[in-house]
């Protein structure tokens, strides 16, 4: 995944609400976001599958822990690397977002290419950082957060820039249905017209974005948005009766 915008705690009733586009290349086969059923002391969690690898770049799982990764870009991926699809699977296996970076700490020692792994439950979020010089982690204040395939800070940036520019525009307080409709916009959006890849929608030869999901996690409010392929040509369609599963999946009433 390379463009995940993330509400943190700003939206009542719903603290978490995560915006995303995944750009991956075009021959790699993927599933639609499903019921993946708990097993011992791991929840349920909903999520899209890569079935190259097995893994997802996010997904929700029956606490109501948000996981989504992006990819840093690298020349080559590391001899032996495992699937960083496989870490978003694990950290999903865990009950808060702090939690998440205890498994990422536990795992520092495996090989994985690059990424950026963002983590939310509604009370906490943490970003945890992959590079070839080590792993870091940081707590993140409640706020709206872009993360795309560099650092969240990184000024060279300008897809971030803009991106940040246009959720900062929307008006956090309209009703849920209309504010849906404001990040499907800036998912679909080419304001780049020199760059391919400074936009969130992204579009070349072999290799674009796959897929786009708006999700909105709340003790009272859930919903599940899923385009299978380019925002900007592929209609959204409605998958919040898989959040309502995951609910009964935990024992809770919807």
């Amino acid at each position: 995944m390379c463009t995940l915008i993330l509400l943190d705690r700003v939206v009542p009733q719903i603290p978490v609400i995560a915006a995303t586009n995944r750009d991956e290349f075009f021959a790699r086969p993927a599933l639609a976001p499903a019921l993946i059923p708990g097993a011992g002391k791991r929840p349920a969690c909903v999520a899209p599958r890569d079935l190259d690898a097995g893994g997802t770049w996010m997904g929700v799982n029956a606490r109501r822990l948000f996981v989504g990764l992006t990819n840093r870009p690298v020349a080559a991926k590391p001899l032996g690397a495992r699937s960083r699809g496989l870490l978003v699977l694990d950290a999903l296996a865990q009950t808060s977002a702090e939690a998440v970076v205890s498994e990422t700490e536990r795992q520092e020692s495996i090989r994985y290419a690059p990424f950026n792994l963002l983590s939310a439950d509604g009370n906490e979020t943490w970003l945890v950082r992959r590079t070839h010089e080590g792993q870091t982690a940081r707590a993140l204040d409640p706020g709206i957060h872009v993360v795309c395939n560099r650092d969240p800070e990184d000024p060279s940036s300008e897809k971030v820039r803009r991106i940040e520019k246009e959720v900062a525009g929307i008006q956090l307080g309209l009703p849920p249905e209309r504010l849906l409709q404001e990040l499907f916009r800036v998912l679909r959006s080419h304001p780049s017209g020199s760059n391919p890849f400074e936009n969130p929608c992204v579009h070349t030869g072999e290799y674009g974005t796959r897929s786009s999901s708006v999700l909105f996690v709340g003790e009272s409010r859930s919903a599940y948005w899923y385009a299978d392929g380019a925002p900007c040509e592929s209609e959204y369609r409605d998958f919040t009766g898989l959040l309502d599963d995951l609910r009964a999946s935990a024992g809770v009433r919807a």
